[in-house]
C-alpha cells in the first residue's frame, strides 16, 4: 500500500473510527493516536523490517521488537521465518530503533543489522514456543534518549494488573498499518477459562484481552512480536492474533518469564562464544613464535 500523506491518513481514520456508521467495525486501538503513556516507553520499542523499503522509509516494517540487551533483541519466532518456517536470511533482516513514526526517520533513528537468529528448536518440531532472540552486528547507542533496555521479569506476570500492549499494526482487521506507535490495554484470563476458548493453549502461552469493553481490543497485523508490558518489563509478546476483529475472541501472547532461562543462557553465552577462536589463534600465534 502507498502512504501519500500519512498525517492526513491518521486523521480521517481517526474521523472513520468516531462516526456512529463505523461502530460494527471497531477499531482495535484504546487510542488512535500516541499519548504520555506511549511516549514513556518506546524507548523499548523496535520496527524489524525487510532490507530495503518497497517505496518509501518504514513501508518494510513487518513485525516488532523489544530491546533487551546492548545487542539482543527480543521478539517471536513467528517473525523470524516464512510461513512454511523457513528462517529468514539476517541479511535480509534489519531492525529500527529510535523512530516511533514508523514513516519519519529522525535524528535519533538507528538501524542496525542482524547477525544470528535464536529459535527454541521446540518451535519447528512441535510448534510450541514462539519466541526469538536477534543478535544484532552492532550495539545501541548508549547515549541515544530514545533507545533503551527494557526490563526482563523477575517472577511470573500478576493477574490482576493491567498490561500495554505495543506495536504498529493495523487499526482494525483489514485496515492501514499505524504510523505512530500505539498501544491498548489489556487483562490476562484465567487459564482455565482460556483453554474452553483456546483448547491446544501451551504450557508458555498467556491469554488476553478486555473483557469489560464491547469494542475489539486486541492486536492485529503488524504487532507480530510486540510487548505487554506493566512497570517497564515486559512479561509478554504478541504470538497469535485470534481476537483481531473478534470482541468474543482473546489474543495469544508468549510468556516472557517462562523462558527466562532460555534467554539468560542465548545473552551471556552467545558472544563471549565469538571471542574463543580469535583467543585461541593468538595463544597459537605466540608458541608459534617463541618455538
Amino acid at each position: 500500500m502507498i502512504y501519500r500523506n500519512c498525517s492526513i491518513l491518521d486523521i480521517l481514520l481517526l474521523l472513520l473510527l468516531c462516526t456512529p456508521l463505523d461502530t460494527n467495525r471497531v477499531k482495535r486501538l484504546s487510542t488512535p493516536d500516541c499519548d504520555d503513556e506511549t511516549h514513556k516507553v518506546e524507548k523499548y520499542v523496535v520496527s524489524i523490517r525487510s532490507k530495503r523499503p518497497q517505496i518509501m522509509f518504514g513501508d518494510n516494517h513487518f513485525c516488532v521488537g523489544t530491546v533487551v540487551a546492548p545487542k539482543f533483541v527480543l521478539t517471536t519466532a513467528k517473525c523470524t521465518m516464512s510461513d512454511r518456517k523457513v528462517m529468514h536470511l539476517t541479511r535480509s533482516m534489519v531492525v529500527v530503533g529510535g523512530t516511533p513514526n514508523r514513516l519519519i526517520e529522525v535524528p535519533d533513528t538507528t538501524i542496525r543489522s542482524v547477525s544470528r537468529i535464536y529459535v527454541p528448536k521446540t518451535f519447528l518440531s512441535e510448534n510450541t514456543d514462539n519466541i526469538a532472540l536477534l543478535l544484532l552486528v552492532h550495539r545501541w547507542p548508549t547515549n541515544n534518549p530514545s533507545i533503551d533496555i527494557i526490563n526482563l521479569p523477575t517472577a511470573e506476570p500478576n493477574y490482576d494488573s493491567v498490561y500495554m500492549v505495543l506495536g504498529w499494526g493495523r487499526f482494525f482487521k483489514g485496515g492501514p498499518l499505524a504510523g505512530n506507535l500505539m498501544h491498548i490495554y489489556v487483562k490476562l484470563i484465567e487459564r482455565e477459562k482460556c483453554q474452553e476458548i483456546v483448547p491446544k493453549l501451551q504450557p508458555d502461552m498467556l491469554c488476553a484481552g478486555n473483557e469489560s469493553e464491547p469494542v475489539d481490543v486486541h492486536p492485529c497485523a503488524g504487532d507480530n512480536g510486540g510487548p505487554m508490558i506493566v512497570n517497564e518489563t515486559i512479561y509478554g509478546l504478541v504470538s497469535y492474533r485470534l481476537g483481531c476483529g473478534q470482541v468474543s475472541m482473546p489474543s495469544v501472547y508468549t510468556d516472557v518469564w517462562y523462558h527466562m532461562d532460555w534467554i539468560n543462557d542465548i545473552i551471556q553465552n552467545s558472544c563471549p562464544a565469538k571471542l574463543k577462536l580469535p583467543m585461541l589463534a593468538l595463544i597459537m600465534l605466540s608458541v608459534w613464535q617463541t618455538v
